[in-house]
């Protein structure tokens, strides 16, 4: 077992494409680029759609999932970790190596963003492995990550910590949830969004009962993605936020449906981060709200003490 000593966002929904990777590149750039903080994301999601943004995979048809992490550029040939070194590598008895990003040096301020890359057959194989009728999830197993992204190293190296995680609840979800402190929920405004939501509040309910009261589960929003101004959209967010759980969604915190979300994703974009987009654009502007507000329910004066936490 572990205690809960570092400031650990996992990004969370039980239905794929609802803006996960978006929403969580969002606040690491945030963190890193204006509020100057050490960041350190961790890809447990087979896609690895985060690791594609921060570093870039290599395509590899002949792989499983059609593609590789790249190689850590200061492997040393030690025995004890890999080559191209990802979170994987935990389950197999191995050091994992962070990846820096391209927000890490002078011209970019005093931030940084470090990865662990995903590998979608060595986290798949994770899964298989752990997912199986009759097979139980030794508590080992459930602990690794937490026990990694807790450890005093981990903590003094990084202010916080951010997971992406995968649509299923899959081993690999549970022990993602399992190592967060916060969790935040991104949806789109759409009927079929709204059954990930459901899901989501049943498994955080879940992890909080095998958690000490001081250690609960800190949800800190659901966060509408791709939002336009139709009555269909507007009705949605309406009837959540005037429900049991409106709470969580601030009517001031969303994204917009807008193409400069998808050019990020586009290798060789030019400028990469939303923060370099000219002030006036919705996409920034948004973005800007959104992780001013997850910074100070997390570090800044509105953060909410672990030993206070009700989930």
């Amino acid at each position: 077992m572990f205690s809960y000593t570092n400031k650990v966002i996992g990004i969370f929904n039980q239905k794929g494409g609802v803006g996960k990777t978006t929403v969580g590149t969002i606040i690491a750039e945030y963190f890193a680029l204006v509020k100057g903080k050490r960041v350190l994301v961790v890809d447990t999601d087979m896609q690895c759609n985060t690791s594609d943004y921060w570093v870039g995979m290599e395509f590899s048809p002949d792989d499983e999932g059609g593609q590789l992490p790249p190689k850590h550029p200061d492997y040393d040939g030690e025995e004890d970790c890999e080559e191209r070194s990802t979170i994987a590598d935990i389950y197999y008895g191995k050091v994992v190596l962070p990846h820096p990003t391209y927000l890490n040096g002078k011209d970019h301020g005093p931030g940084v963003v470090d990865i662990l890359l995903g590998h979608p057959k060595l986290l798949e194989d994770v899964n298989k492995e752990f997912d199986r009728p009759g097979v139980e999830v030794p508590v080992k197993f459930r602990d690794l990550l937490g026990a990694m992204l807790h450890d005093p190293a981990t903590r003094d190296e990084y202010d916080v910590v951010i997971i992406d995680t995968g649509p299923s609840r899959t081993p690999l979800f549970r022990t993602s949830l399992h190592a967060a402190t916060h969790a935040i929920i991104p949806f789109e405004p759409e009927v079929k969004s709204l059954q990930g939501i459901n899901a989501m509040w049943q498994a955080i309910t879940s992890e909080n009962y095998s958690r000490a009261e001081k250690d609960r589960l800190i949800t800190l929003g659901m966060i509408p993605n791709k939002v336009q101004r139709t009555n269909l959209h507007l009705e949605i967010l309406e009837s959540i936020r005037t429900s049991r759980i409106g709470r969580y969604c601030p009517p001031e915190v969303y994204l917009p449906r807008a193409i400069a979300f998808p050019e990020r994703d586009v290798r060789g974009t030019n400028p990469k981060s939303i923060f370099s987009l000219p002030d006036s654009m919705p996409a920034r502007v948004q973005s800007e709200v959104l992780g001013e507000y997850i910074f100070q329910q997390v570090l800044g004066n509105h953060a909410t003490s672990l030993n206070k936490a009700t989930g």
